[in-house]
This record gives C-alpha cells, structure tokens and sequence, in this order.
C-alpha cells in the first residue's frame, strides 16, 4: 500500500513538472512578444526621425550632388534616438537618399538576444521609413487644426502646380472637386479630386506660430468710425485702426503702402473698392473683413519688411469668420493667415484669379454655391517674396512609408 502512494505521488511529481514546461512557455512568450513590441516601436521611431532629419537636408541638395553626407546625417540621427532600447539589441540602420524624387529612406535590422533562450521569435527585426521633402511641391492651402477643409455645391478649387493639405477631413460633396498638384488630409477624405487626395498624412504644424502680430500701440482713444459712402473716396494710410471701416455704395478706399492694423471690422458692401499695393492687414482678435454684394477687392501684400508676402493676418486668438460673398474679389496676392478664424467663400464666379500667387492658411476653408478659387503659383516676378514655411519655401519634410 505504501509503495502505492509513493509511485502515485512520484506521477504527481511528473505531470506538474510536465505541466509547468509549457505554462512556463507561454509566461516567457507573452513577457518576450512586449519586448519585441516595445523594440519595434523604438525602432521604427528613430527611423521615422532618420528619414525625416535625412529629408530635411535635401533642400541644400543639387541634382548630381554626392548623398553620403544626407545618408549619413540621417543615419546618426536614428541612432540617437534609440534610447530605451535593450543592450541585448544589436541595431544597424543604413540609408538611401533618391535627389530625382526628392526622399530619403532609412532601414534598421536588429539583431535581438531573446529573454528567454526556448525562444526563437522575435530575434530579428527590419524596420523602413521614407520621408518626402515637400519643397518639390509648393505648399498653397493649409487648413489648421480640427477645422477641416469643405466644398459644397458645384464650387471648385484649382490650384494647379502646387499642394493642398487639410490637418483634418476634407469633404468635397457631389458636384464640387478640388485640382492641384498634390492633395492630401491628415483624416479622410470624400469626394472627387483631381488628382485622388491622400488619407493619413502627417500634421503639418503652424509654419508662422513665432510670428508677433500685437500692434505698435493701442486704441487709446474712443473709435472713430469711417462710413465711405455713395461716389466719395478715402485714401488710408499705414497705421492702428481702431474703428468700423465700412464702405458702401460706389465709396473707394485705398490702402497706402505699410501695416494697417485694423482693431475692428471692415464691411464691403454694394459696388464699393478696397485697394492696395504692398500692404497688410492685420486684424485683433474680434475683428474680420465681409465682402458681400458687387465689393470690389484688389490687394497686393507687403513687398519688404518683417511682413514681407503677408496679406491678411490675425492674432491667434481670433475666431471670426472672414466671407467673402462677391465674385469681384479678384486679387488677392499674397499670404492669407488666419490659422484659427475661418474662411468661407459663398458666390458665383472666380476668386483670386488675377493674383500672381495666393497662399492660404486657415482653421477652417469652407466654398459654397458656385465659385471657383483660383491658387496661382506665379511667384517669379511678382515683386512680392513668399514667406519661409509656405509656397515653394516650403523645406519641412514629411513621411510617406
């Protein structure tokens, strides 16, 4: 009976240590497959920050130009980023820069010592990421933020020649379509555009968040209002504005040469005309321009000077709505920059179309009715320079793979 007991437990013995083999197993598998995520993450990480850091550098490239210098710049950069990887991890990256089509590829293999020696997943990893210098393709309309891009009706926009990016959806509705050279949305996009708009695109930030936009000096006094009315003529010059700036009838208001910060709202209505030449408008935070009725608009931005290629601008905490509601708006050379108002253009007929170049940076770009918004991409001679971060000024790199 006691030899029994004593082979019965001598078989206990047996199947624990039978059945704690593959539970052991599978605790090291699911410890090993973290590692092996965490390791992948860090690599593809420091790839991605190869790429771009690699893509960057293009802008200083020629056609023809000897490359080892990008691939080697993009190379340091992805091994300085692999902090918190294990010292059981052999890495290598190797890069490839193509100057014809402007991207920069970095592949990483890790040779990964595995926690567990029973295991043999997970011991090696390769790793791409390509990054895109935008420069190629000048940069004409960023919609900000969560705002999104929309085209309604059978409005259109065409902006031949260079690239249309939402930090959101885009949303053309049946009927409406967008043209340009490249469009693309960090989120979806439906609808017709030519060519077929890519999803899932990297943010590309605020290119003027540095920028200082607070006027010389404050509205001190109360505000004097100018009411342009029936055949008369105003001609105002650079300076702080601060009251309502409103032009009806047939009235004309010229803008002379400089920076006009306008601490309140303009309202175009009827036949009115606002011009200028190499000037800005700058508008405080509760302060917008509406262009409604048959107002005539022809404005070319600042030539020179700390604002130099900027033609509407806001403080950054303005939320209005710029609307532009007449089909004589027809020049609009220059950098619109409202990067959390709003922008909506409601009318029959083309916009913007005899500008040299446009550039449009806004929190949200919504077109209705019928109109057509004319980007150009004349930036030789003009006479007015395209500021840095925007148009074919455009360095910042993004990635594709």
């Amino acid at each position: 009976m006691f030899g029994f007991i004593k082979a019965q437990g001598g078989q206990a013995g047996i199947t624990v240590t039978l059945l704690a083999v593959p539970l052991m197993l599978a605790v090291g598998g699911a410890v090993e497959l973290t590692a092996v995520s965490r390791d992948k993450t860090i690599l593809q990480e420091a790839a991605d920050a190869g790429a771009l850091a690699g893509a960057g550098r293009l802008t200083l490239a020629t056609y023809g130009q000897n490359t080892s210098g990008i691939n080697s710049f993009a190379t340091q950069t992805a091994y300085k980023q692999l902090q918190g990887i294990g010292d059981s991890v052999d890495v290598t990256f190797t890069a490839t820069t193509d100057l014809q089509k402007g991207t920069v590829e970095v592949r990483g293999l890790a040779k990964r010592k595995p926690i567990f020696s029973a295991i043999t997943f997970g011991t090696e990893l390769n790793i791409l990421a390509r990054a895109e210098n935008l420069q190629r393709t000048p940069l004409c309309v960023l919609q900000t933020k969560d705002g999104g891009l929309t085209v309604r009706n059978t409005a259109l926009i065409k902006a031949a020649g260079c690239a249309i990016h939402a930090n959101h959806d885009i949303i053309v509705e049946s009927g409406a379509m967008i043209e340009a050279e490249r469009i693309q949305a960090t989120g979806k996009v439906t609808g017709i555009t030519r060519p077929q708009a890519g999803e899932g695109a990297m943010t590309i930030p605020d290119p003027f968040s540095d920028m200082d936009l607070k006027p010389p000096y404050p509205c001190l006094s109360l505000p004097l209002e100018i009411r342009v009315l029936s055949s008369q003529s105003v001609t105002l010059p650079p300076g702080v504005h601060c009251g309502l700036l409103q032009v009806g009838g047939s009235g004309r208001v010229h803008l002379l040469p400089g920076e006009h910060y306008f601490m309140s709202k303009i309202q175009l209505s009827n036949v009115a005309q606002l011009t200028g030449d190499d000037v800005v408008l700058i508008f405080d935070s509760d302060d917008k321009i509406d262009i409604a009725d048959k107002g005539e608009v022809r404005l070319t931005a600042r030539k020179s000077g700390k604002f130099a290629g900027f033609l509407i601008a806001t403080s950054r905490d303005n939320t209005q709505t710029f609307s532009i509601k007449s089909d004589r708006v027809s020049q609009l050379l220059g950098t619109i920059y409202i990067p959390n108002a709003e922008l909506e253009i409601e009318t029959a007929g083309s916009v913007a179309q005899d500008s040299a170049w446009s550039v449009i940076v806004a929190r949200t770009i919504t077109l209705r009715k019928d109109p057509v918004l004319v980007i150009n991409k004349n930036y030789a001679g003009s006479g007015v320079p395209v500021p840095e971060g925007v148009g074919p000024n455009r360095s910042a790199p993004a990635l594709t793979q």
